[in-house]
């Protein structure tokens, strides 16, 4: 590493991997050449299996019965009304297998395009740091769980939550919650994977101000959501961005993608189901967004906390041999 490498943001151990190659341009165009082909590749070939598994399975137990070219134009009607609970397993599959399919080949191309392990744009630890994950979900789903409460308070309009849709069977809800549990988590980490990882890191070779790094992922994280309401967009910004100063913290993704999935996990068991019809712009209602962007400041404060009554947490050094 030169030392204009190293000097850029010493203090932040997991930006010290992204500025070690010192082409930072050339690692950034072929990252998103062949990266984005890879990871499209990838997204778009395990989209297509779990579409035909689950037009198979969809053919196979339904009565009366459904041929398989009928189960695909089913699954297809991504607005069709009269929905089991069970049947958003689909999407929570497709949005966690193929997001993190497309994520992982993504980051295999930028591994060999920088020469350095996968691991390394997840975290700048000797290894994974799983208890940090649970941590992150454990201090944030209650948080987000009470902004929802919070919010639907706020809401003439609320549905009850999905996880107790009304008649639904006790295998239905458990499956749900399984499959919102394992797949949510996979989508979570895909997007820490890119947008905390990959290119947090990325930003960071180029430039030493931490508001711009962060403001930068917080941006690149909400417009990659394509979400015309407004709201929507500065919370995400603000959540994209606290979690990156999380990242940095840490040193790695680890509690973030724990926090991420609290965020989607308490989303789908209380607010909505994950559905793949175009998001649609919404009035602007401050009093949501202020409550997202508290939840968000809740979490900032008490991993700063816990940081401070266990400095352990951010350290990174490898093991003694």
């Amino acid at each position: 590493m030169t030392d204009e490498a190293a000097g850029k943001t010493p203090e932040f151990a997991f930006l010290r991997a992204g500025a070690a190659s010192g082409r930072p341009w050339r690692d950034l165009v072929l990252t998103l050449l062949l990266g984005g082909l890879a990871g499209m590749v990838a997204l778009t070939v395990v989209t297509l299996a779990v579409f035909l598994l689950a037009a198979a399975i969809l053919s196979a137990a339904s009565s009366p019965h459904v041929d398989l070219l009928k189960a695909v134009g089913v699954l297809s009607d991504v607005g069709r009304g009269g929905r089991s609970l069970q049947s958003y397993v689909f999407e929570l599959s497709i949005a966690g297998l193929s997001s993190y399919g497309g994520a992982l080949a993504f980051l295999a191309v930028a591994a060999r395009v920088e020469r350095r392990p996968v691991r390394s744009f997840l975290t700048a630890a000797p290894r994974f740091r799983w208890r940090q994950v649970g941590l992150g979900l454990a201090i944030f789903l209650p948080i987000v769980g009470l902004a929802i409460g919070l919010t639907d308070a706020l809401d003439a309009h609320a549905t009850p939550p999905p996880l107790f849709t009304p008649g639904a069977a006790l295998w239905a809800r458990l499956a749900y919650f399984a499959a919102a549990a394992v797949c949510l988590y996979l989508a979570a980490l895909a997007e820490e994977m890119l947008f905390r990882g990959w290119a947090l890191q990325r930003t960071g070779a180029f430039t030493a101000s931490v508001p711009i790094v962060l403001a930068l992922n917080g941006i690149l994280f909400s417009l990659a959501h394509f979400d015309p309401d407004v709201g929507a967009l500065l919370s995400r910004a603000v959540m994209g961005a606290g979690w990156a100063w999380i990242v940095l913290r840490l040193a790695g993704v680890e509690l973030a993608a724990g926090a991420h999935l609290a965020n989607n996990l308490a989303i789908c068991l209380f607010s909505r189901p994950v559905v793949f019809t175009p998001a649609q712009r919404q009035p602007l209602d401050l009093a949501s967004v202020a409550v997202e962007l508290a939840s968000i400041g809740i979490l900032v404060i008490a991993v700063e906390w816990l940081l401070r009554r266990w400095p352990q947490l951010g350290r990174v050094e490898a093991p003694a041999s």
